[in-house]
């Protein structure tokens, strides 16, 4: 009785793996046919004319594969459903889902078809052709579209259009380091001195905002000179020995002047505060000044790039003990 069990369930095997590979060739066969007939309809060669075309037969391969895929999913879960009720008496109660949405057939392009424009005639009467507005029409050597690099365009020699691209204007900031020769405008003559300071040194550094062609920010100033050799004490006669130092802060307002597009002049003012400490012979510890602090320059730019200039200018520094004109060699960063 074991043997003959052992028979029938082997039989059974046999005869579902049988029925899945009967059912796998059917499907096969059904879906050859089909998608020969489709193509049937249309040579193959055509396919190809257009991308429209050639996509639209992937698609359609595509499709057919994945619903190849479907029967060959299904079958096997069924196989698998079976052999499970025969040997186990077990049953997947219908849970299969397909693992490709074949619902969707595929579509071929619609492809809209061209219109071509015909330019409407206009009667040449005068009344109509008042009404048509003038248009200047581009010479047959202007470029429709600007290109990138600096130049502009005459027309009835009237400038029609420029192009700069250097030229960087609207809102950014900007810092400027312009060191410099200073040399001394003023000589302090008292009965019991004579005071000359000989040409010093300076740097100069400002900073902030710029917008367009202004500039707004904050700047500081240190400057510094030496008594001359012919700066003495009257009383008692002495030689006078020592130096000046100048610290200042000032509020800096200036304003650029596009003279090219590599060249810029440059006009500026600050108002602010100094410290001035005068250290010499005739007393043991330094001697302060303090007060209003004014300044303005003037000057020249070159522009290296769009970032960097370098500047050549001059700048008058008022003070009461050392007044100076200054020759500023600096450099120039916009941000």
């Amino acid at each position: 009785m074991v043997i003959l069990n052992k028979y029938l369930n082997f039989s059974h095997l046999v005869f579902l793996v049988f029925l899945f590979f009967g059912d796998s060739v059917l499907a096969q066969r059904t879906y050859d046919s089909e998608f020969n007939s489709y193509t049937e309809r249309k040579p193959v060669v055509d396919y190809y004319e257009n991308m429209d075309d050639k996509s639209f037969y992937q698609q359609k391969r595509i499709h057919g594969m994945k619903g190849e895929l479907n029967n060959y999913s299904e079958k096997l879960h069924n196989l698998q459903d079976r052999f499970d009720k025969i040997f186990y008496g077990l049953s997947s109660q219908g849970t299969f889902k397909t693992p490709f949405d074949t619902s969707s057939q595929p579509a071929r392009p619609v492809i809209q078809p061209r219109v071509e424009y015909t330019p409407s005639k206009v009667q040449s009467t005068p009344s109509l052709v008042e009404d048509i507005p003038v248009v200047n029409q581009p010479s047959p050597n202007q470029l429709a579209f600007n290109v990138n690099s600096p130049g502009k365009f005459t027309q009835d020699d009237k400038v029609v259009s420029t192009f700069n691209p250097k030229s960087k204007n609207g809102a950014g900031y900007y810092l400027l380091f312009r060191p410099g020769m200073a040399f001394a405008s003023e000589i302090h003559k008292s009965a019991d001195s004579y005071k000359r300071f000989d040409d010093g040194f300076s740097a100069t550094v400002t900073g902030g905002f710029k917008l367009d062609n202004f500039k707004i920010g904050l700047g500081g100033i240190y400057k510094k000179h030496s008594f001359h050799d012919s700066s003495k004490l009257r009383l008692p006669p002495q030689s006078l020995t020592g130096d000046s130092e100048t610290y200042s802060g000032f509020l800096d307002l200036g304003y650029n002047i596009n003279v090219s597009s590599s060249i810029d002049l440059y006009a500026g003012v600050g108002v602010g505060y100094y410290l001035t400490l005068i250290d010499d012979n005739r007393d043991l510890s330094s001697r302060k000044d303090h007060g209003l602090f004014l300044t303005g320059a003037t000057g020249v730019s070159w522009k290296m790039s769009e970032v960097f200039a370098l500047s050549l200018g001059y700048r008058y520094f008022h003070e009461d003990e050392v007044p100076a004109h200054i020759v500023e060699l600096g450099a120039n960063f916009d941000f």
